[in-house]
């Protein structure tokens, strides 16, 4: 959509959200959405500082978008770890143990036992160990349960996009679940597999999948420009 920024009633701040809105569409366009990707940009946002509310709320929806698309691909060609990564596996754990000054941080993809297996000599033990002297505290959300409390508590968008985006990580979490139940290593043995089942159970477990798509991605985008460009526009996004 061409938008000129010429307007008199288009402030300094508005350009800053259109060009980063702009850069972030050409950006993702061109590279494999990751946890990376969509951190950086999320920071990017953070640093401008909410400007002007409904336009930065608009604006990590889109961030949302991209964050619910990333793990739904994830999840529809059985990377489970990564999708768990932006789901439900905090970004940074820290662990508290007694008398000491400075936290430890726990391994992401290892279990915590096995990090801490020299201070015992059974894995009971190390258990014990754990449950006595130390004390977890998570620094940092996996991405979408941020960006959802993120928007749930800003009290600016809609109940009905609210529901949305907590139905489709419920089915993030529901396709990992499916899909791991069929005990197959990776998403070109389960189209072989495919081949070999029924009409009717190839088609329930497509309509499983998460096949996200980007058309709310970019009908934010809309709203974004048009809020810019006509003053008092109002997004069905935004409550």
């Amino acid at each position: 959509m061409s938008l000129s920024l010429a307007e008199d009633h288009i402030e300094f701040n508005d350009i800053t959200l259109f060009d980063y809105n702009r850069s972030l569409e050409e950006t993702f366009s061109a590279i494999s959405l990751n946890e990376k990707f969509l951190e950086q940009k999320i920071c990017e946002l953070e640093e401008f500082g909410q400007i002007r509310e409904d336009l930065y709320w608009l604006t990590l929806a889109r961030l949302n978008e991209l964050a619910l698309l990333c793990a739904g691909n994830y999840a529809d060609n059985f990377e489970f770890t990564a999708a768990g990564d932006l789901l439900v596996n905090p970004r940074r754990i820290l662990v508290h143990i007694k008398n000491r000054i400075r936290p430890v941080t726990k391994k992401r993809h290892s279990r915590i036992t096995d990090q801490f297996k020299n201070v015992a000599s059974t894995r009971g033990e190390v258990i014990q160990w754990l449950k006595k002297e130390t004390l977890l505290e998570i620094k940092k959300e996996p991405l979408l349960p941020y960006l959802y409390e993120s928007l749930k508590n800003s009290g600016y968008m809609s109940q009905e996009y609210l529901l949305s985006t907590d139905k489709r990580m419920k089915q993030i979490a529901d396709v990992v679940v499916l899909l791991w139940s069929l005990h197959l290593p990776d998403s070109h043995d389960f189209h072989q597999w495919l081949q070999h089942t029924t009409q009717s159970e190839r088609e329930f477990i497509k309509s499983r999948l998460c096949n996200f798509d980007k058309r709310t991605f970019y009908d934010l985008g809309y709203d974004i420009y048009k809020n810019i460009q006509h003053e008092g526009y109002k997004s069905n996004f935004l409550s």
